[in-house]
């Protein structure tokens, strides 16, 4: 393969990187901030006792379950995405070994195109001139 096209498929390649870095990113993204909420959450009564403010007894209860649910839900969240994050973690890995494998095969197709145009230049060259002592 001419190191041109090589290259053509190596921004392919670069394409295809990106993506899955990019949908890797996005569920870890997601993973961080579902991790904020669990911990935002659980600190919702001990939130509510340093304000002040005194609720009674059945709403702090309501309160706290609304925050348990949610709670739930997060944690239900996280684990339908870790999942998701496995597959894109080894998704990501395998583009990522693409590209520089791609790479080293561009590097390695331009040394020899270098090489043999300096074969052939030898081997056209004209012949040296005879020297008689």
């Amino acid at each position: 393969m001419t190191p041109a096209k090589l290259r053509e498929l190596a921004g392919l390649v670069e394409a295809r990187k990106a993506r899955d870095l990019a949908r890797l990113d996005a569920l870890l993204a997601e993973d961080r901030r579902l991790a904020a909420e669990i911990a935002g959450l659980m600190g919702t009564a001990a939130r509510d006792l340093a304000t002040g403010i005194a609720l009674p007894l059945p709403q702090q209860a309501l309160r706290q379950a609304w925050a348990d649910q949610r709670i739930r839900a997060a944690h239900c969240r996280r684990a339908e995405l870790m999942p998701a994050i496995r597959a894109a973690r080894a998704e990501a890995l395998q583009s990522l070994g693409k590209h520089r494998a791609l790479e080293n095969l561009v590097e390695r197709a331009d040394r020899t195109a270098v090489r043999l145009a300096a074969a052939r230049t030898e081997r056209e060259a004209p012949a040296p001139e005879a020297r008689y002592d």
